[in-house]
């Protein structure tokens, strides 16, 4: 409809045509906000599945598992994901590499003896106690 066409139109029909303008316009942003919260969900659902996989390679090059839940305060996600929004893997190695040079802390240990065997770099296995409050007393020798 042109102006000239609009100029001819009584009153009552153009408060109608701007209160179905109006209407619509009100659908739209109810529309836009339902969209907005859908992409919002997704993004959410997109970023756990990445922490997740990124989780999952930190475990698998060593990351202690206490340390973990840490890794996002030392890596940038985003700098490891490629193109596609999927994980790098080359990307991801290279920074697990990175974060180990930097912060060795963060990775778990060799293996531990936690039983009744001791390891004294001879290759002998050495039988141990436990210590007791005496061993602990004791005076340096």
């Amino acid at each position: 409809m042109t102006d000239d066409e609009l100029d001819g139109l009584p009153s009552e029909r153009l408060a109608e045509m701007v209160r179905e303008k109006r209407k619509a316009e009100a659908s739209l942003r109810t529309r836009l906000r339902d969209a907005e919260t859908r992409v919002e969900k997704a993004e959410g659902a997109a970023l756990g599945f990445q922490r997740s996989a990124f989780e999952q390679a930190a475990a698998d090059a060593g990351v202690a598992s206490t340390a973990i839940s840490d890794l996002a305060s030392h890596v940038d996600l985003n700098t490891l994901l490629g193109d596609d929004g999927v994980l790098d893997g080359v990307k991801a190695s290279q920074a697990l590499s990175s974060l180990k040079t930097e912060r060795p802390h963060l990775f778990a240990r060799g293996v531990q003896s936690t039983g009744d065997v001791a390891f004294n770099g001879s290759g002998d296995v050495v039988a141990t106690t436990e210590a007791t409050w005496a061993d602990v007393l004791a005076p340096p020798t």
